[in-house]
């Protein structure tokens, strides 16, 4: 699966009926598309030229022949890559190539620009506030770990209830950080909109993108759905969005020293108490 392909996979809820008509073709007939010309593809999916145009421009393409450029290109890579790969022999390795190729896909969809513009916020910003749903609280959960670990004034909330209250007293500067699948849930939407108006920053990271979306937050971090890999049925979400966070992390320790050695000592902090606790036990 390329991340061509997840793209589209993750604007699938935000695409028009004749949208999706060109996406499902694309999805089914990638190789065909790169050595199609767009008037052959408008003749095979029953639309016009200027809504395959449309449809490439939504996915963040100038046009038709840069989409097909950036397909080919991806194509061609795993053609080579499945050549030099061993077939999966057990269920262990299947799901580990599923990873592998979600983590790739979503790594392709991350925008080095945006992630130095996003830590600039998150080392300034007063006050972190991380919103999240039960079925992705978990990643939400290390993030908050994590920046609390370098002492950022950071708080997780996963309470639709409280988060409304909360969005009333945020205040201008103040970041706030959706991880969610989706920001299109009614209470999430509602409180992340009201968050906008009151001059916070917003940042997110989703499975599922949509062009409203650059109109709502001011970083935006697009994952690889699980749906695209083999064995989705077992496979997390959590996990791209973890990815996503330790990027974020990563960046935000290399841009200030200050912040490497906070999490220096917190590190020494916790080992500390690791190794008490083994010492008791011991006696």
């Amino acid at each position: 699966m390329t991340a061509v392909i997840s793209k589209i996979i993750s604007m699938q809820p935000s695409l028009t009926v004749i949208e999706n008509e060109i996406a499902q073709y694309v999805m089914k007939h990638a190789e065909d598309v790169v050595t199609s010309t767009i008037t052959a593809i408008a003749k095979s999916t029953n639309t016009s030229e200027a809504s395959i145009n449309r449809f490439c421009k939504k996915l963040g393409f100038k046009g038709f022949n840069s989409f097909k450029v950036s397909l080919a290109q991806e194509t061609y890579y795993n053609t080579i890559k499945e050549l030099n790969e061993f077939e999966d022999t057990t269920f262990i390795s299947s799901v580990s190539r599923d990873y592998r190729q979600m983590i790739v896909n979503t790594s392709a969809m991350l925008d080095e620009g945006v992630v130095s513009q996003a830590v600039e916020i998150i080392k300034t910003a007063p006050r972190i506030y991380i919103f999240s749903s039960s079925v992705a609280a978990f990643a939400a959960s290390e993030f908050e770990f994590k920046l609390s670990m370098v002492g950022l004034n950071v708080k997780l909330i996963t309470d639709t209830n409280n988060m409304r209250m909360l969005s009333s007293g945020v205040q201008a500067n103040d970041l706030v950080a959706a991880v969610v699948p989706t920001i299109y849930m009614r209470d999430i939407y509602q409180s992340i909109n009201m968050c906008k108006e009151r001059g916070a920053k917003i940042l997110s990271i989703t499975s599922h993108d949509s062009p409203k979306l650059s109109d709502l937050v001011d970083f935006k971090f697009v994952t690889s759905d699980k749906i695209t890999a083999r064995n989705s049925l077992s496979l997390s979400n959590n996990l791209m969005s973890l990815y996503v966070v330790d990027v974020l992390y990563g960046a935000l320790l290399e841009s200030d020293k200050n912040l490497r050695q906070k999490k220096l000592n917190s590190d020494v902090m916790l080992g500390s108490n690791q190794m008490i606790d083994n010492y008791m036990i011991e006696f």
